[in-house]
């Protein structure tokens, strides 16, 4: 009897030790870009709109038409994201897929004819000339009014200089406040930005130290709310240099927005894995800390055959990855961001992209080509684990 009491005891003991192992495993979030211009404004396409849908109407490109969309002939289609049915609908295939966040790009709003009222939002359109758009928060505000908006937290990519005007930043903290935003490294909001150059400095605060201190008052304007210091995260092409300019700012962390390149024929997706790998390591060995980009496609075909105004993009490719080589690449990453967790120490992936169809080829929203292969794929693998 003593002795099977030992035994119940030491078997207790190892259920009690693995449970208490597995709940301590770390979870590395995984964020997803989402570039929301699919909408209508006052009955027609939004002027951001109106691009994508020209890129995507020829027939040939059709299977990249998100699942929203309708084909009404060979050379038109039809469609509207700015509907809550749809918001609700992509929030379940996302957590579906096992996403953690989206990142939404947060952009200025112009009136008619790219008029505007504040420098900053003047002063992007140098970075992206004729990027108007009236209306491009369509997709965060149909998630926040969105009965399942608690299955997914979001977070705000933000892009330019717009973010060093008091009154963008105001509105940030107040969606900062909110339980869905995205944290990250004991509880900091988690915030990335893009397109932040030197001229962008200038015009923030009159130059790089200058535009340290409007973002650290904006920090502490983060703190006096309730909220932990925020966790900023700078992204650019090169790492070299966008360490160099996070370092300036005093910015917690690197990424990248995307990874164009390719070739003209079009070319493997395992070279693009291989290109994110060489982006994560060069920050790695530099002692940088980092987001991983996870790009799942670049595919700019559609704009280089019907170009948008604001940057110019060729026809150089990758081809879609299969479901394995996608899984492959998830993790991978999170093997690299369990592994290097100094590096990594925000313990978050940012993929490359939800919705960005005109310029990528794999997003992975459903579309009317792919379906839900992508998101069903995801939903083999994640979560994953450290």
């Amino acid at each position: 009897m003593a002795r099977f009491f030992q035994f119940f005891c030491l078997i207790l003991l190892i259920l009690i030790f693995a449970t208490s192992s597995a709940n301590q495993k770390t979870h590395p979030s995984v964020g997803v870009i989402r570039w929301d211009a699919w909408n209508l404004f006052d009955g027609q396409y939004d002027p951001i709109s109106f691009y994508s849908h020209r890129c995507l109407s020829p027939e040939k490109f059709h299977y990249r038409l998100p699942f929203f969309a309708t084909v009404l002939s060979p050379t038109n289609t039809s469609y509207n994201e700015d509907m809550q049915s749809v918001m609700d609908q992509e929030i379940l295939y996302a957590k579906h897929a096992g996403i953690d966040y989206w990142a939404f790009d947060t952009y200025c709003a112009y009136g008619p004819n790219c008029t505007t009222n504040t420098t900053f939002c003047a002063e992007y359109l140098q970075i992206a000339p004729h990027y108007c758009p009236r209306n491009p928060a369509y997709g965060l505000h149909q998630y926040l009014s969105s009965q399942y908006n608690s299955l997914i937290n979001f977070t705000l990519l933000l892009l330019g200089s717009s973010p060093c005007d008091l009154n963008f930043q105001a509105s940030y903290l107040e969606l900062m406040v909110l339980p869905q935003f995205q944290t990250v490294f004991g509880g900091r909001p988690l915030l990335y930005l893009f397109q932040f150059t030197e001229v962008e400095a200038k015009l923030c605060g009159g130059g790089w130290s200058g535009s340290r201190d409007v973002f650290n008052r904006f920090r502490q304007m983060a703190i006096n709310r309730g909220l932990k210091n925020p966790y900023m995260v700078l992204m650019d092409f090169e790492v070299p240099t966008v360490q160099a300019h996070a370092n300036l700012l005093g910015f917690d962390a690197i990424s990248m927005y995307a990874l164009p390149g390719g070739t003209t024929e079009g070319s493997p997706f395992m070279d693009l894995v291989h290109v994110a790998q060489q982006w994560w390591q060069s920050a790695k060995d530099i002692k940088a800390k980092l987001v991983p980009i996870v790009p799942t496609g670049w595919d700019a075909r559609p704009r280089y055959e019907n170009p948008v105004p604001w940057l110019i993009e060729g026809p150089e490719h990758y081809f879609q990855p299969t479901g394995e080589e996608l899984q492959r690449f998830f993790q991978t990453a999170i093997n690299f961001t369990c592994q290097y967790n100094e590096t990594v120490e925000a313990q978050t992936i940012l993929v490359y992209a939800w919705n960005e169809n005109s310029e990528n080829g794999a997003c992975l929203i459903p579309t009317l080509g792919n379906g839900t292969y992508y998101v069903d794929t995801l939903s083999k693998i994640l979560p994953l684990y450290c």
